[in-house]
């Protein structure tokens, strides 16, 4: 007979190579669940407490602290060791009150940022889609996997792909939109300059096989140019959130 369903085990050699574990020390590790993030360009909460911020030292201990309620992914308790993190979560630790941000690395992967309380209660989500539904009404698909409907009356051409929005998290409320124009303040999601964040100089869209393009300039002055799509908005003129301050990880 067959097998059926997703496999729930995946070794370590052919492991996402961002992902900061120990190829030969063990067999196995844990496998992405579908949900918000691709295996790719995330991390399980399992990888996430075990091995980046070290709270735990075995999956027996990751269980234990996950059944008690003490790991909350953007306002939402998660209990399953596989569930995937990715870029812009927020992860809270109940029980000692830290607040991390995810974000890319240099290099590629992830690095954790500490947050204070106020920054922990939105985050930011890309624009990747926007559909038409019953009603006539507009509905934005996230890079997280959410989807958000637009209220009556809001203008669909405010919003455009590869925007940003800023909302409040759980309850998933509209705070600000973020155009990705000329002068805004963005960080590269994906690519080789992956982690690099600057301001955009100038957006070049094209049509046909010659991708689009964004320049952008760093904090010291240089300047970077990358595809349109890998290009991740984080504020009009500066960031909405902290980008400097590492908490765990390594870059």
């Amino acid at each position: 007979m067959a097998r059926r369903g997703q496999k729930k085990h995946l070794k370590r050699l052919p492991a996402p190579r961002h992902w900061p574990i120990k190829r030969k020390e063990d067999k196995f590790t844990t496998r992405v669940i579908p949900g918000p993030h691709p295996k790719e360009h995330c991390l399980t909460l399992a990888i996430l407490l075990r091995d980046v911020l070290g709270y735990t030292e075995n999956m027996r201990e990751v269980r234990a602290m996950l059944s008690s309620g003490q790991v909350v992914v953007d306002g939402v308790i998660r209990k399953n060791t596989r569930f995937p993190v990715g870029i812009m979560d927020v992860v809270e630790i109940t029980t000692s009150g830290e607040r991390f941000r995810l974000l890319p690395k240099l290099r590629g992967g992830l690095r954790i940022v500490r947050i204070d309380d106020s920054e922990a209660k939105f985050k930011l989500c890309r624009i990747e889609t926007k559909t038409m539904v019953k009603g006539g009404r507009v509905q934005l698909g996230l890079h997280d996997g959410r989807t958000l409907l637009l209220p009556e009356g809001e203008k669909a051409s405010d919003y455009k792909t590869l925007d940003t929005l800023k909302i409040g998290i759980p309850t998933q409320k509209l705070m600000k939109t973020i155009n990705l124009d000329k002068g805004a303040y963005a960080v590269v999601s994906r690519g080789k300059n992956v982690g690099i964040e600057g301001k955009i100089l100038e957006v070049e869209k094209r049509l046909g096989t010659n991708a689009s393009t964004v320049t952008l300039q760093d904090p010291e002055g240089n300047k970077v140019q990358t595809a349109l799509e890998y290009v991740f908005v984080v504020g009009k003129s500066k960031s909405e959130v902290a980008l400097a301050i590492e908490g765990g990880g390594s870059e």
